[in-house]
């Protein structure tokens, strides 16, 4: 409350102080500006009573054009549009999350890790609470994030009862979202008042060999760094990966960062036909499903509608980059062993017994 009262102090004076100011030099009488021009510094630079006069009419003038566009964007201008069937949704979201962690302010957490998890996947139902190796695959996620070194908390977000009825059963904070929430984003989002960090990183609730030590990157790249949105990325080096559309590339641009995703290879190399042969011309990279968001980026996101490329893609992350917010790049080795299916899961299988893996 005392956060939206400053707030609306501030919008109110940014109109009414250059508006005073413009209304003092612009109506000011020519007598008034000789007198005080008699006594002015200008005078002894070399300034005319034309010019002094004139000088600060045109400062009236800018204040007023200040004013004016103060009151448009805060009173006028219409916010960005949200889609009509999300928008009561994200109105309920900011009253019951946003406004919180805003009143939290002064107690957030320095990095948070944040678990989505829902028992509803379509190509895998009740996916979380399979077993691996003797062990749900959310119990492995959850013990690996628990290895964390940078991260204060480590909580399950989920709409599942099943689920948080097991995180209860091993003694993970658990916080219940709505069902209404179209990915892991929406989800953090809708929590974001009860997880109170200035900085959380989304791990996919399908990653149970989730490196440690990938996570505490991506929060010193978030927290030491102060980047706003972190991902990660591994090398690509075979052709089975680059024409792979499940595995999502990203193309970066000159400093690292990346510019977008796709399921696609990019850059196109011209005139190689055989795509298998690209690996040599350009890098190619891998994008890692483990994002870093900061606080405030996840705010902005309420607001930003569903680009076409995201829809096209079906990657949540280009909306931000359909409005303009790059991505700072985490270099990996880790290759991930997600649970999309349960062929996936027999894989998983495989994998910690090659790995002799508890």
């Amino acid at each position: 409350m005392f956060v939206k009262i400053a707030i609306t102090i501030l919008e109110v004076a940014v109109v009414i102080v250059p508006l005073f100011l413009a209304v003092l030099f612009l109506f000011r009488s020519g007598a008034s500006y000789e007198e005080r021009y008699n006594n002015s510094k200008l005078k002894f630079a070399g300034f005319s009573k034309f010019q002094y006069a004139l000088l600060f009419r045109i400062i009236g003038f800018i204040c007023f054009i200040i004013a004016a566009f103060a009151f448009w964007n805060n009173y006028i201008a219409e916010d960005m549009p949200v889609d009509s069937e999300n928008k009561e949704f994200w109105e309920d979201v900011e009253k019951k999350s946003l406004d919180g962690f805003m009143i939290k302010g002064a107690m957030l957490l320095g990095a948070a890790i944040a678990i989505p998890a829902r028992m509803g996947s379509s190509r895998f139902p009740g996916k979380p609470l399979a077993k691996l190796g003797g062990k749900e695959v959310l119990l492995r996620v959850y013990e690996s994030c628990l290895k964390s070194e940078r991260a204060e908390k480590v909580l399950i977000l989920t709409d599942s009862p099943e689920i948080q009825r097991f995180a209860e059963g091993i003694s993970a904070p658990c916080i219940m979202t709505s069902p209404e929430c179209k990915s892991g984003t929406e989800r953090i989002i809708e929590a974001l008042g009860s997880i109170g960090a200035e900085f959380i990183v989304n791990v996919q609730g399908d990653e149970p060999f989730i490196s440690p030590r990938l996570i505490d990157s991506i929060i010193s790249a978030g927290v030491d760094s102060n980047s706003q949105l972190v991902t990660a990325a591994s090398r690509i080096t075979s052709a089975d990966s680059l024409k792979n559309p499940n595995v999502v590339k990203v193309l970066r641009d000159n400093i690292g960062r990346a510019v977008y995703f796709s399921r696609t290879p990019l850059p196109y190399v011209r005139g190689v036909e055989n795509c298998s042969d690209w690996l040599s011309k350009t890098s190619y990279w891998r994008h890692i499903g483990i994002y870093g968001y900061s606080a405030k980026s996840l705010v902005r996101y309420s607001s930003l509608p569903q680009p076409d490329m995201e829809a096209c893609e079906m990657l949540e992350q280009l909306r931000f980059i359909a409005a303009g917010y790059p991505f700072d790049i985490v270099e990996t080795e880790y290759e991930p062993v997600g649970i999309d299916t349960p062929a996936d899961l027999e894989a998983a299988e495989d994998y910690i017994k090659k790995n002799s893996l508890a």
